[in-house]
């Protein structure tokens, strides 16, 4: 870290490229530390995320697999999503696991294991990440406008899903490597 406290890129101006529901762009004017000048496009995104890993009792994980449009894939992932205004990110892993999974798990068996930038460099978003334990199936029912299936999987399951390149959700990713080298 540079002993300076002084910013690297000074934002000269800033305007408003695009305003939609959960993402603006903006369109910085940017000066550089050589006196050059770009415009930088940054992504504001209106709302933080958060994820879980989800352990049973049985030591297995539970991932949802989602059909992401945009991509054209089925994607299997940890139980997440975005965090409504005024939300402590702990309430909003307990209401997606019921939503997404059909789980449930007490608040005491929850543990922060840090915040995650997932695009660092062209956007502020924020993931915050959870192992969650002694979760519980209670219902098969689940958000059928967004998830296809929920399903519970072995430690050596996700390990060959990630190996075969099966799970490509980069916070997907994280979550679980994180998991997986964190066993406790």
């Amino acid at each position: 870290m540079p002993e300076s406290k002084e910013k690297f890129w000074k934002i000269e101006h800033s305007k408003k490229g695009f305003e939609g529901n959960w993402i603006h762009v903006n369109l910085d004017d940017i000066l550089l530390p050589d006196g050059s000048k770009i415009i930088f496009e940054a992504i504001e995104f209106q709302r933080h995320g958060t994820g879980v890993v989800a352990v049973n009792e049985n030591g297995e994980v539970m991932l949802v697999q989602n059909y992401r449009y945009i991509n054209d894939y089925y994607s299997w992932e940890v139980p997440a999503g975005t965090i409504p205004p005024g939300m402590d990110h702990a309430d909003c892993i307990i209401e997606e696991l019921e939503e997404e999974a059909g789980c449930t798990v007490d608040r005491k068996d929850l543990k922060y294991i840090g915040n995650y930038f997932p695009s660092i460099g062209s956007s502020n978003q924020i993931f915050h990440c959870y192992i969650a334990r002694n979760v519980r199936r209670i219902t098969e029912t689940i958000d059928a406008n967004e998830i296809i299936e929920a399903r519970w999987f072995s430690r050596q399951e996700i390990i060959d899903m990630i190996l075969k390149g099966v799970i490509k959700d980069g916070f997907s990713l994280y979550l679980l490597l994180r998991y997986l080298y964190l066993q406790d």
